[in-house]
């Protein structure tokens, strides 16, 4: 077993898997950190974080992956109070907001006081803001994601992204324009987990559209073009910029109405004929 011991990696505080004595070798580097830059949230994004803010109140804890998409919509959270983190991982978003007294972990129902994550993925002044901080604690996947610790958090909000959702709730999040761009991750595992908390939001959050003039698609579609990585059954909230569809004990017919009113506008009609399409099919 080799491990590199970076000098100017972050020492953070959590769990320690592996130790000293366990080692074979140790390589010693000094190299600063790979750095994560997230794109400039565009008007979709901002849109569509204001429609999820509002969903979110004080004292939740919250959980969100990667990209402009949870940047954004962390940045919209700003007036909250005694906000909570319990997420695979964390980026910049992070950091704002824990300086601002917003994200406190005062309210969590495990792990008070501290924010819980997996991994971090970031710029120095995450990494800055991670180091010898006792208020940031990192561990494994089998605490992190593990479906008895989640299932004792309150209020847990999973925020995540997908490449195409379908008009029943079926979620690809890992094959676009059949290349195969992402894994399943523990998308599924915090969305069943915010399904079942008390007072908690399973909330996946797309814009409507990809790509631009000829090549634009709808990311609302009446059927996937990739796998299913989350089931109907475990869809939730569905945002994007041009609204909220809250699936949650919907019937599939309400679910197709609600799912059609926030794809874009120059693409309901179409999804309005092939859902007819495939019910006639059905029958």
């Amino acid at each position: 077993m080799i491990a590199e011991v970076n000098d100017q990696a972050p020492w953070t505080f959590g769990e320690r898997p592996v130790r000293d004595e366990d080692l074979d070798y140790i390589v010693r580097t000094s190299r600063a950190p790979v750095e994560l830059r997230q794109p400039e949230p565009g008007e979709a994004e901002l849109a569509i974080a204001r429609h999820v803010g509002g969903l979110i109140e004080d004292g939740a804890t919250l959980q969100f992956g990667l990209g402009a998409m949870p940047e954004a919509i962390l940045a919209a959270l700003g007036d909250r109070r005694d906000l909570g983190i319990h997420s695979g991982t964390i980026g910049d978003g992070v950091v704002g907001l824990t300086r601002s007294g917003v994200i406190t972990n005062a309210r969590k129902s495990i792990d008070p006081g501290v924010t819980v994550a997996g991994m971090m993925m970031g710029t120095k002044r995450l990494y800055d803001f991670a180091h010898r901080n006792a208020a940031v604690q990192f561990r494994a996947t089998d605490y992190v994601h593990n479906a008895v610790v989640l299932a004792r958090i309150d209020r847990f909000v999973a925020l995540n992204s997908a490449i195409e959702v379908d008009l029943t709730g079926q979620i690809n999040a890992e094959v676009a324009n059949g290349q195969y761009i992402g894994a399943v991750g523990g998308a599924l595992d915090f969305l069943r987990a915010a399904n079942r908390s008390k007072g908690g939001l399973p909330i996946v959050a797309l814009p409507s559209t990809a790509g631009a003039g000829a090549k634009r698609a709808s990311r609302i579609v009446a059927q996937l073009s990739g796998p299913v990585s989350t089931p109907r059954s475990d869809a939730g909230i569905i945002a994007t910029e041009h609204g909220i569809a809250d699936l949650r004990g919907q019937t599939l017919s309400e679910r197709v109405r609600r799912m059609i009113a926030i794809a874009h506008p120059d693409f309901r009609e179409q999804l309005e004929r092939d859902s007819a399409t495939q019910t006639a099919v059905r029958r």
